[in-house]
């Protein structure tokens, strides 16, 4: 429903199917990890598989950014695509804006040092990306959207809350992390083919450097999976 009220729909709707299908590839890979401490091997497996095709979709889908974002600006004429642009912008700073909110919740509820720490480093170039999707809107004339800021950013701060109240928090909040970087992922992506539209190298530009560095934040978060899951188990009294 949120799709089919914003004008490019498609590139919407394929941009939080990627962020979606790493949500389930986090989820299987922390059920195999919980699974393998169980001795269930047969679940291991069961895990693995479905982790191994959530991650084929998630490449299928990444393979139609250009088709999404021509499906999305099919009707808009050269000046048009200009303003698309602006607007593009503006999601991607209400997506900083609440990746802060979510980081911020995170660094304060969650226990773990190793993720502790790459909240507080993610979040400094979280704040960076914000200033400077904000001075490139400024710098076309244009400006962040407060409706979506303030959407967002409370959308962050619910999230984080609820994440708070359960049992297995680290593991929770890794695996949301490791799908918003693809969120932002995808929508950096969709924001450097609708610069290039546009004739807007320094857009394109700070879209691809900006993707590149959430995909190393995805690794990097990936690679807390282990002990996220750990964290979650001797949090509830369960030996690893």
């Amino acid at each position: 429903m949120f799709a089919r009220f914003n004008p490019d729909t498609p590139g919407k709707l394929v941009a939080h199917a990627f962020s979606y299908e790493h949500m389930e590839v986090a989820a299987y890979e922390l059920l195999a990890r919980v699974a393998q401490r169980a001795g269930d091997l047969e679940t291991v497996a069961i895990a693995n598989e479905i982790a191994g095709e959530e991650r084929e979709m998630a490449g299928r889908l990444e393979a139609n950014f250009d088709r999404a974002v021509a499906a999305s600006l099919r009707e808009q004429g050269p000046d048009e695509v200009d303003a698309q642009l602006n607007s593009y912008l503006a999601d991607a700073h209400a997506i900083e804006e609440q990746s802060i909110a979510l980081l911020e919740g995170g660094h304060k509820i969650v226990e773990e040092s190793r993720a502790k720490a790459l909240f507080e480093d993610h979040l400094a170039e979280t704040r960076r990306h914000e200033r400077e999707v904000k001075e490139r809107l400024e710098e076309r004339g244009s400006s962040p959207s407060r409706i979506k800021d303030i959407g967002m950013r409370l959308g962050g701060l619910h999230i984080g809350a609820f994440f708070g109240a359960q049992p297995d928090t680290p593991a929770k909040l890794i695996g949301f992390a490791f799908a918003f970087e693809h969120l932002e992922i995808a929508g950096y992506e969709q924001l450097r083919r609708v610069a290039e539209r546009a004739g807007d190298q320094e857009t394109a530009g700070l879209a691809v450097r900006v993707a590149d560095e959430e995909r190393e934040a995805a690794t990097r978060i990936a690679a807390l999976f282990d002990s996220a899951v750990e964290a979650s188990l001797a949090e509830q009294g369960i030996a690893g």
